[in-house]
């Protein structure tokens, strides 16, 4: 394995992992839509942020690995 390999992989999780959270905001906002309240409180800020990072690392990894290729 090569390390433009390892970028391809490291983009393509982080990538996921943040379309994943986006879902995840939007299913948060349809509950307090339809006034479902969940056991568990969130951070709401924090995890916008976290997802935000995630995304801007998996675009910046796949641009360096395009920028191998």
């Amino acid at each position: 394995m090569n390390i433009s390999e390892l970028l391809f992989i490291a983009s393509m999780i982080t990538l996921i992992v943040g379309f994943v959270g986006v879902v995840m905001i939007i299913l948060l906002g349809l509950m307090d839509l339809m006034h479902i309240q969940l056991r568990v409180q969130v951070d709401r800020k924090k995890y916008i942020r976290n997802i935000i990072i995630l995304l801007v690392v998996g675009g910046l990894l796949s641009t360096a690995y395009l920028m191998m290729k």
